[in-house]
């Protein structure tokens, strides 16, 4: 990845202080405010000032909600005031002395309903968007230079001194303060789509990224001059970085992709495109600089599709067939994406969709036109999603509208590959401590799963079919998770989780766990016996380090991004790859994991036989009896209850035996769990073998060398017999009539 840098020089004859993009129609247009007393609107390239209004202050710092076509512009000025104007340069409202002293900053929040002020007089204040006081959040004793919102727009992330301060917006809720810097914290910002993750800058010449609990991820190394603004991209996968006479762009992780030197001065601000593909810089010397990203690469299978400088040509390499293809564009290419036999790329104007037919790719493309830019494409197996302001637009490969998925409250604009998932029939998607599922075919929604810690990250299965699809989820504390598409029934899977993926032909499921990679075989065995969980994993040491990430699982094939940037090539074990290909062809191989995960196929598929002998290869003979034993049972209801009853589902089996009527089994089960009391119920409520449940109570008593402490037992083994010989033959009797 690369920048290719512009300079708009003498963009304002004085230091420019703030900026920020706001969206027309299908482009960005730039809003600058300076110390020379006025605030400029420019164009896409920033090359021309369209509108220029003259200011009655210095300015120091300017903000737009570009969500919102006709927002409000607020800028902040050196006298304590700040004002809203429309983008035609009409002033709208003027907030005099809203600080004593200069205000350093000012801030929307997302849903632009707030604004933030931070000033020289160590106050942190929320104003209305009508500019209303809300509230005073902090009181500090030194000024506040930067001030950023969270994702949610509850609560804010200051800098004052050498501190930073995780503050909420609701009065009485704990604040979090660290020591951030060795000098003066200048800039700081929090993203709001890599997880929460906090960039900030100082005095010291360092730039630092933490989570939101203060936590250090990433120190840089010292440079020459102090570090002044600091900006997350909309994915939040990069952030930019600027100082005196430097821009540099920097992976998520801290590590550097690129340093250019301008001729700026210091960068006291940046802003990103909302499309992500580029940002500005305000220069100390009253100049502009733009920053556009080239270079940016994706790689599948032999195919490697690159953006060249130009911005409007894609360079395809297949590294197989030694071939060049270049794919030129009208118009700026804003995104792309290449999965499962397509490569989708995205202009301002239109989408187009290639096919790759076995690993070659088809030059004549299928073109769709579009209503807007859309800031994220997925791509699963059959359809594609690509994501704007009008919600989530489900295509087919053949550009033909499958669905537009809308709901009350959804953001798009924080949307991401994490927390968005798309199969060929469904949809996931990350609501902060939730995830919705919807139906593809219907567009509604399925079922809502909530958590009790925020989720940061989602994956649907790609493999299994409808009906039998699986979702993971990763939350803050890095647990990872599982449950059925179709019930909200989670089960834990790992701890220590740094990122996972699932493959993408089969249900297998790979995860950094504590710098280690592990391979789930099988993952849905939780919901089988979570016992043979261990069993169907396969860990193998790699060399990632910390804050690394999974990149691709293909076949047994998984490349790992290094927090240094670094790729490292992982090959898996084929054999298990092959398990879902050779089972019905009886191939076998002498591997535990493999047994492992044929015995819950089995278990699932209620092949017995075959779960005997898996089970067998692997040493559990404790569970070879068992499912013997349920094999010998004479008929399905009672073999489905006690397969539930395998699978630690107790109601389940309850329940299936009651709906079919078979009480003495019912009271029976209950009896093996130690169910006493609900045991009893039954036999009374069923008016049968209530001698049953007292002669097996009386036993187990005797057994264990206790008194009967139950009233409720107490006073029917005083009123009904209960002859043990007499109980047994009642069994054999239910035994040969259920054998009949």
């Amino acid at each position: 990845m690369r920048l290719v840098v512009k300079e708009t020089p003498d963009a304002h004859t004085a230091v420019v202080t703030g900026l920020a993009w706001a969206k027309t129609e299908k482009q960005f247009e730039l809003f600058t405010c300076a110390d020379d007393q006025t605030v400029k609107r420019w164009d896409h390239d920033g090359e021309r000032a369209v509108t220029k209004v003259d200011c009655p202050s210095y300015c120091t710092a300017l903000d737009i909600l570009p969500a919102s076509a006709d927002g409000l512009v607020a800028v902040s000025f050196s006298d304590g005031s700040f004002a809203l104007y429309t983008k035609a340069g009409r002033e709208d409202k003027r907030i005099p002395n809203a600080h004593r002293g200069g205000i350093t900053t000012i801030k929307w929040n997302y849903e632009g309903s707030a604004i933030v002020t931070g000033g020289e007089d160590g106050l942190c204040k929320v104003w209305s968007k009508s500019g209303m006081l809300r509230s005073s959040v902090a009181q500090q004793a030194h000024p506040i230079y930067a001030v950023a919102w969270s994702q949610d727009s509850e609560s804010l992330v200051f800098c004052c001194e050498k501190s930073l301060t995780c503050i909420s917006v609701q009065a009485g809720q704990k604040q979090t303060s660290w020591k951030a810097h060795d000098g003066i914290v200048l800039c700081c910002d929090w993203s709001a789509s890599s997880g929460g993750l906090i960039v900030s800058g100082g005095e010291d010449c360092r730039y630092k990224v933490w989570d939101s609990y203060g936590r250090l991820l990433f120190n840089s190394q010292q440079h020459e001059h102090v570090i002044t603004s600091v900006a997350w991209a909309p994915d939040g996968k990069t952030f930019a970085v600027g100082a005196f006479n430097l821009l540099k762009l920097c992976d998520r992780s801290g590590w550097s992709h690129v340093r250019e030197t301008t001729n700026t001065g210091s960068i006291f601000s940046i802003r990103w495109s909302l499309d992500g593909t580029g940002f500005a810089g305000a220069g100390g010397n009253g100049s502009l600089v733009f920053g556009n990203l080239v270079d940016r690469s994706m790689s599948w299978q032999s195919l490697d599709v690159a953006l060249d400088s130009s911005l409007n040509t894609l360079v395809v390499r297949d590294l197989l067939h030694e071939t060049i293809e270049e794919l030129d564009f009208r118009d700026r290419v804003i995104e792309f994406s290449v999965a499962h036999d397509h490569l989708v790329v995205v202009t301002n104007y239109q989408v187009f969709i290639y096919a790759i037919t076995k690993g070659i790719l088809n030059t004549t493309p299928q073109v769709e036109d579009l209503k807007e830019a859309p800031t994220l494409i997925l791509q699963s197996v059959g359809v594609f999603a690509l994501a704007d302001s009008q919600g989530l637009h489900v295509l087919s490969y053949e550009a033909r509208s499958l669905q537009r998925l809308r709901y009350q409250g959804m953001r798009v604009e924080f949307f991401t590959e994490k927390t968005v998932s798309l199969t060929s029939d469904m949809v996931a998607v990350v609501e902060k401590n939730s995830v919705r599922l919807f139906d593809l075919h219907t567009g509604k929604q399925v079922m809502s799963v909530d958590h009790k810690q925020e989720i940061t990250h989602v994956a649907l299965s790609q493999h299994s079919g409808e009906g039998k699809r699986f979702v993971a989820i990763l939350d803050k504390n890095k647990d990872l998770y599982l449950f059925p598409a179709h019930k909200p029934h989670l089960e834990k899977l790992g701890s220590m989780v740094d990122d996972f993926l699932w493959n993408d032909a089969t249900d297998m499921l790979v995860a950094l766990v504590d710098q280690t990679l592990s391979c789930f075989l099988y993952p849905s065995v939780v919901f089988v016996d979570n016992t043979l969980l261990p069993l169907t994993v396969a860990t193998k040491p790699c060399d990632a380090g910390n804050f690394a990430q999974l990149v691709s699982f293909h076949g047994p094939h998984v490349l790992i991004r290094k927090a240094d940037g670094s790729n490292v090539a992982a090959m898996l074990s084929p054999y298990p790859l092959l398990l879902y290909h050779h089972i019905e062809r009886g191939r076998f191989v002498k591997q535990s994991e493999c047994w492992a995960c044929l015995a819950c196929q089995g278990i699932q598929a209620r092949e017995l036989n075959t779960v005997e002998i898996a089970l067998a290869a692997i040493n559990e003979i404790d569970k070879v009896q068992y499912v013997a034993y349920i094999n010998n049972l004479p008929d399905e209801v009672l073999k489905t209850a006690e397969l539930a009853l395998f699978c630690k589902k107790p109601d389940e089996a309850l329940s299936t035996l009651l709906s079919h009527r078979r009480i003495f089994r019912a009271i029976k089960m209950c009896i093996r769990l130690h169910r006493w009391e609900q045991a009893l119920d039954l036999a009374v409520q069923n008016k049968t073998h209530v001698d049953t449940v007292l002669a097996y109570r009386a036993r187990h008593l005797k057994q264990m060398r206790h008194v009967e402490g139950s009233e409720k037992f107490k006073q029917y083994a005083a009123e009904v017999p209960h002859d043990w010989e007499t109980v047994q033959a009642k069994i054999a009797m239910e035994k040969e009539r259920e054998r009949n």
